[in-house]
This record gives C-alpha cells, structure tokens and sequence, in this order.
C-alpha cells in the first residue's frame, strides 16, 4: 500500500523576518543587470573619448556587433546553462508554506536599499571585468563589447525567468516569498503562501 505524503511543515517566520516577493526579486535583478549593461556601454564610450586616440565610428560599430553578437550568443547559452541550478525558478519546488504569527512584506525603503546595494555591487564587479579585459585584449570595442553583451543576455534571461515564476505562481493559486531579516538580505528561505483568489 503507498504511504501518503506528509504535507511539509510551515517555515515560521520570525519576528524580525520580512518577506521579499520572490518574483518581483527576480524582476529586480534583471532590470538591474540591464542598467549595468547599459551604464557599461556609456562608461566604455566616455572611456575611449577620453583616450590618446579618441574615440571613431569604427570602435563604435566594433562595439555594437561585438554587443549584438555576444548577446545573440550567450542568451541560448545562459538560459539552458542557467536552468540546472543558476535561476530562482529552480527552488520552487523547495519552498515550504511560510507560518507565524507575525509575517510582513518588505517595505518599499527596504526594496530601495536593496536594489541600491545590489546596483552597485553589480557594477563595482561588471567594470572590474571590462577593466581586466581591456586591459588584457586592448582597447577596440570587443572586450567591451562581450562584457556588454553577456551581462545583457544574463539579463534578459533573468527577466524571461521572472515571468516563468509569475506563471507558476498563477497555476499554482501561490505567492512566493524569500524569507529574511532586514535591513539587507533578501532571503535563502523560500516559502509560500496560498492565494484566496
């Protein structure tokens, strides 16, 4: 005879804990890793510009073919490589149903400092990486170009991601949340909620 499945225990969240909408987590982080990728793009510019040589029609177009093409590129590449571990749809499956007497949603101060953290850290490390590569390929638009053009497919990949959770979310009648204390952290304890609806 087959046992039944033991229904998982609720995760209970803590006093301190906020719950970070998992989902608009995600969003977050592909609108941000596009921003990168685009303040990228203007800091290569302003960079060349200020060079010895200045900068040419053709170190631009080098740099828009060499964008497009990486882009065009790593963005079946991320997304299949992604999907073994690297995306935040792959926990659904883990989260447990979120308990306690007291659960409250991050605020909008709390997304602001956040994204401001994430923000910047996301291109204090993107332009270390251009940085390097210039410094190791040369100046011409192509090591620009690739560091722009993979941080805008991981981008976009993220951001095809989130609607995927979305979805999953609206299938299921559930509402994902990473679990956290504030002020920073976003949460490595994924929980859910029932939706009435």
């Amino acid at each position: 005879m087959a046992r039944k499945r033991k229904k998982p225990a609720a995760v209970r969240i803590g006093a301190r804990d906020l719950l970070w909408n998992y989902a608009q987590l995600a969003r977050m982080y592909a609108i941000e890793l596009l921003v990168v990728s685009l303040l990228l793009a203007i800091v290569s510019i302003v960079l060349e510009a200020t060079s010895e040589d200045g900068w040419s029609w053709t170190w631009l177009g080098t740099l828009v073919g060499i964008t497009g093409i990486t882009g065009l590129v790593f963005f079946p590449l991320l997304r299949s490589w992604l999907r073994r571990g690297g995306l935040p749809s792959i926990s659904l499956p883990d989260a447990q149903p979120a308990g306690g007497s007291r659960m409250l949603a991050a605020a909008p101060s709390d997304w602001t400092r956040f994204a401001a953290l994430t923000g910047v850290l996301l291109f204090v490390s993107a332009f270390a990486t251009l940085l390097f590569l210039v410094a190791v390929l040369g100046r011409g638009g192509t090591a620009e170009g690739v560091v722009i053009g993979v941080i805008l497919a991981w981008g976009f990949v993220t951001l095809e991601d989130g609607r995927r959770i979305t979805r999953t979310e609206a299938d299921e009648k559930r509402v994902y949340w990473a679990a956290a204390r504030r002020p920073w952290g976003a949460g490595n304890r994924l929980v859910y909620t029932v939706t009435r609806s």
